[in-house]
């Protein structure tokens, strides 16, 4: 009867040194025969070697319930050629597993190679679940064979190597900057010397590859061994390197003798700032630190610019020579105020008229501006029939000229009594009119019918065409708005660009001059804003101007959570969702900032 036995991959286990990785082969074929009462195994290997040792697993070492008599098995080799080689019999004993039986080589012949194992046992009740092969790493009989008389073996290199029975002492290591204490007189074979380097230098070990290895604890042992030291060390000097920026600030360094330990170098302060104090050498410190400045270069400001339409209030900042963070303090003169930098979260601010500039980092001031105060257009009836000596700035007045285009009159302003017929109005400080219009007396008629309405516009007059009546303008889709769409331009380019805001509007009115305003051939309707702004989540289709940046939810500096939350998931905060409010604070990186009071 013949019985294949199962195959099997084991891993190699060091159980002394010099055992190979490849320890154990795969069992390639393992086949077992009933004869004469006679059982063997036989396993072969791939990889023929020369074995060291077998190891065999034992599934049951022959021994019965009733019957416990010890069985002995019979462990031969087969070599390339075939051929036998015995390793004797040996006990089983499940105490005893697994066997290793130890295989010995005669030095005085060629060794062979092992492709596989047969072992012959007696009883039916022997079960072998694993055979294995074991061989030397560094093991090269070819090698060995060829070793010299006065020559021995070295496994680690294979290499046959000359060993002599003298000693040979080595030369006395020469590392400077550093104390050397050895563990023996003189610089015998063996001896151990430990070097440690001198404070503020640091241990270096070359290495016979041209590479340089830092040792951070600077202490080494040396041994010697057939005349030569193990190792290679000097002890340099720690480097520094260049100082940081801010240990003196703002200044040039130069290094005249390098950046190591004990070298010097100097600094000259930086236009516009000023030595203080006469030392302005560094030393390079055993800790690797430069020394700290026995002297300091400090930025001074001049006198500050004078701002124009604004008055300096601060009395000490009329000299010069102020120091890096000093403020001082400006007032608009009346009909001017500071440039409202809040105009999205609040368009209805009170404008400002005080401000402050500080003296910067690099001896310079803050910029700041005072613009003059602006009025609201007057109404919308009104449109294109009243003249401006200035616009809508302060002092500016404006008229309307009720006695016909070649009868104009403009009738002066009185501080003091406002005629309610002469059509004259002043923008004041506070950026209010002085008065308000008034519709020309006995002025009748009506505005044709709007033309060329866009088709998307639902036009709604209640009261008629009259001068001074207005139509209510709506989206046919509910989710638009009216805009005054850009000259140029369509709707879809106004959309794509974040920046634009066109003005809404909500209702035309027909103006004294009988002409509608807004123009109704200017209008358009565009994707209205979502109702949800200001929930602290950012909205694509609010992230725009026209939107107020979805009320600052884009933004971390303005949104209320300090953190933007995308809406919805697919939202990409790097680009539909991202900052795009031009005055956000995140987006002034690196401009200076104007310091209101």
């Amino acid at each position: 009867m013949a019985q294949w036995a199962r195959t099997c991959q084991s891993k190699a286990f060091d159980l002394f040194d010099g055992v190979s990785q490849y320890a154990w082969f795969p069992c390639q074929e393992a086949q077992h025969h009933s004869r004469n009462n006679q059982y063997w195994l036989r396993a072969k290997y791939a990889h023929p070697m020369v074995a060291a040792s077998v190891i065999i697993h034992l599934a049951a070492d022959g021994t019965g319930y009733i019957d416990q008599t010890q069985c002995n098995i019979t462990v031969q080799l087969v070599d390339t050629k075939d051929k036998l080689h015995s390793l004797g019999d040996w006990r089983l004993s499940c105490r005893n597993n697994p066997l290793v039986i130890p295989v010995s080589h005669d030095l005085s012949m060629a060794f062979y190679r092992t492709q596989a194992i047969l072992v012959t046992f007696h009883s039916k009740l022997v079960a072998i679940s694993g055979v294995g092969l074991r061989s030397f790493q560094y093991f090269d009989p070819i090698t060995i064979s060829g070793c010299q008389s006065n020559e021995i073996y070295n496994p680690m290199g294979q290499s046959c190597v000359h060993y002599s029975c003298d000693t040979i002492d080595c030369q006395e290591p020469v590392v400077h900057n550093a104390e050397m204490r050895c563990s023996s007189p003189g610089f015998v074979n063996g001896v151990r010397c430990t070097i440690t380097c001198n404070r503020g230098y640091v241990l270096q070990i070359h290495r016979e590859d041209d590479i340089i290895k830092t040792q951070s604890d600077s202490v080494v042992t040396l041994s010697c061994a057939d005349g030569k030291w193990n190792k290679h060390v000097t002890c340099e000097p720690v480097d520094c390197g260049r100082p940081d920026k801010y240990h003196v600030h703002p200044a040039h360094f130069h290094f005249f003798e390098g950046t190591t330990y004990g070298k010097t170098c100097t600094f000259q302060c930086r236009e516009p700032a000023q030595l203080v104090g006469s030392n302005n050498v560094l030393t390079c410190k055993e800790d690797g630190m430069w020394s700290f400045p026995e002297a300091l270069c400090e930025l001074r400001c001049p006198a500050p610019p004078p701002v124009p339409n604004a008055v300096l209030q601060t009395k000490r900042c009329n000299a010069t020579g102020l120091k890096v963070g000093s403020l001082c303090k400006y007032k608009c003169k009346p009909g001017y105020h500071v440039p409202s930098t809040d105009k999205l979260k609040n368009p209805v601010s009170i404008p400002r008229r005080a401000f402050k500039l500080q003296c910067t980092e690099d001896g310079s001031w803050q910029e700041g501006t005072c613009e003059p105060v602006t009025c609201q257009a007057p109404p919308p009836i009104f449109h294109g029939s009243y003249q401006c000596t200035d616009g809508f700035r302060f002092n500016s007045d404006c008229w309307i000229n009720c006695n016909g285009a070649n009868h104009t009159v403009r009738l002066l302003y009185s501080p003091c009594k406002q005629d309610a017929t002469s059509n004259v109005i002043r923008c004041r400080k506070d950026g209010n009119w002085s008065g308000s219009f008034h519709v020309c007396p006995r002025l009748t008629g009506q505005c044709p019918l709007p033309q060329n309405v866009n088709p998307s516009i639902r036009l709604r007059c209640r009261k008629g065409h009259n001068i001074g009546e207005e139509c209510e303008l709506t989206c046919k889709d509910r989710n638009n708005n009216v805009i005054i769409l850009p000259s140029n331009m369509s709707a879809e380019a106004v959309m794509k660009d974040h920046w634009r805001n066109p003005p809404k509007v909500k209702t035309i009115v027909c103006t004294m001059g009988q002409k509608w305003y807004p123009n109704p051939e200017d209008l358009h309707c565009i994707k209205g804003c979502e109702p949800f702004m200001g929930d602290n989540y950012c909205d694509a289709i609010n992230n725009r101007a026209f939107c107020s940046y979805d009320g600052g939810d884009c933004c971390h500096s303005t949104v209320k959570t300090k953190k933007v939350i995308p809406f919805p998931m697919s939202c990409d905060i790097r680009e539909d969702c991202a900052c795009l409010d031009p005055d956000a604070q995140e987006n002034k990186i690196g401009v200076r900032q104007r310091f209101l009071g």
